[in-house]
C-alpha cells in the first residue's frame, strides 16, 4: 500500500511503474537524498556509479515527503524509496536486464539481513562508532572534540544492540552473511556476481556498497576499515572480490562538499 503522498513504503515496488521505454540515456535530472556514511546510501551510490550516470547528491531526508528514510531517488521527477526497490526498479533502466528472481533473492538478503548485521555489530563496538562517525567527517574540531568526550558511546551502543536484537531476533552474524555471499559468488562460477569475468554488474556494486562503509579500504591498517568487518571478508575468503570491485567504482566513499 502506498503511502499518502503515493510514493512507495519500505519494501513495497512502486504503484505506478515507470515507463517501459525509459532507457539510461533518457533519465534526467537524478538526485539522490541520504547521508554519506549509510550503508543504504553508499549501495546507491555505487550502483549509481557503475552505471556511469550523473547524479546529484542532497543532503538529508525529503522534506515534505511522507517517507522520512534514506536513501530517496528522484528519476525525471518521480520517486523511489527503500534501498531495494530503488535497485529493483532501476536495474533494467541502468543495465538493460531486469533483477532474476536469484538477484531479487540475493538483494533481499543484502538489505535486510547483511547491512542490518554489519550495523549491529558496529553499534556494539565503540571503536567502530567512532570509525563510523570519523568517515562523516565528524571526528574532527569542536565537533570530534564533543564527541570524544561527551558522548557515552559504550551506553548508547548497548542500547542500539539491543533495539536490533528485538527487531531482528533471526539475524546471523556479518561472518555468516559473507559466507553466504561467497557461495553466491562461487555458485556463478565467475569473478563477479554479474556472471562476467571481465565486468562488476548491479549486484556486485550493490554488495560493496553495502559493505564498504564497514570495510573501507579493506587494509586493517587504515583507520576507514572496521576490524570486524575485515576479519569477516576474510573468513569468507571475499577480499579478492571486494578489492577488484573496488577498483572498478574507486569513488563511492569520497565525500562531497557538506555531504555527511
Amino acid at each position: 500500500m502506498p503511502l499518502k503522498d503515493g510514493t512507495n513504503d519500505e519494501r513495497e515496488d512502486l504503484t505506478t511503474p515507470f515507463p517501459s521505454d525509459w532507457t539510461k540515456d533518457s533519465l534526467k535530472d537524478i538526485k539522490l537524498h541520504g547521508m554519506h556514511a549509510s550503508p543504504p546510501c553508499a549501495k546507491i551510490r555505487a550502483v549509481l556509479d557503475l552505471a556511469g550516470v550523473t547524479y546529484e547528491r542532497i543532503s538529508g531526508k525529503v522534506k515534505g515527503s511522507d517517507y522520512q528514510k534514506v536513501p530517496v531517488v528522484f528519476v525525471n521527477d518521480r520517486q523511489i524509496n527503500d534501498s531495494h526497490i530503488i535497485v529493483k526498479t532501476l536495474a533494467p533502466i541502468l543495465f538493460e536486464t531486469a533483477l532474476s528472481e536469484k538477484d531479487i533473492e540475493l538483494e533481499k538478503m543484502l538489505t535486510y539481513g547483511m547491512m542490518i548485521s554489519f550495523e549491529k555489530e558496529c553499534f556494539g563496538n565503540p571503536i567502530a562508532i567512532k570509525q563510523m562517525l570519523g568517515a562523516s567527517g565528524l571526528m574532527t574540531g569542536a565537533t570530534g572534540w564533543m564527541l570524544n568526550n561527551m558522548v557515552p558511546f559504550q551506553w548508547l551502543g548497548s542500547k542500539a544492540v539491543a533495539k536490533f536484537t528485538e527487531k531482528h531476533p533471526d539475524l546471523l552474524s556479518p561472518l555468516e552473511y559473507c559466507t553466504k555471499l561467497k557461495s553466491e559468488l562461487d555458485e556463478r562460477g565467475s569473478t563477479y556476481l554479474s556472471g562476467n569475468d571481465d565486468k562488476p554488474g548491479i549486484m556486485d556494486a550493490s554488495a560493496y556498497g553495502v559493505l564498504c562503509v564497514f570495510v573501507g579500504t579493506n587494509d586493517e591498517k587504515d583507520d576507514s576499515t572496521m576490524k570486524f568487518a575485515k576479519e569477516a571478508m576474510t573468513k569468507s575468503g571475499l577480499d579478492d572480490w571486494y578489492n577488484r570491485t573496488q577498483k572498478q567504482i574507486p569513488n563511492v566513499l569520497e565525500r562531497q562538499g557538506k555531504w555527511p
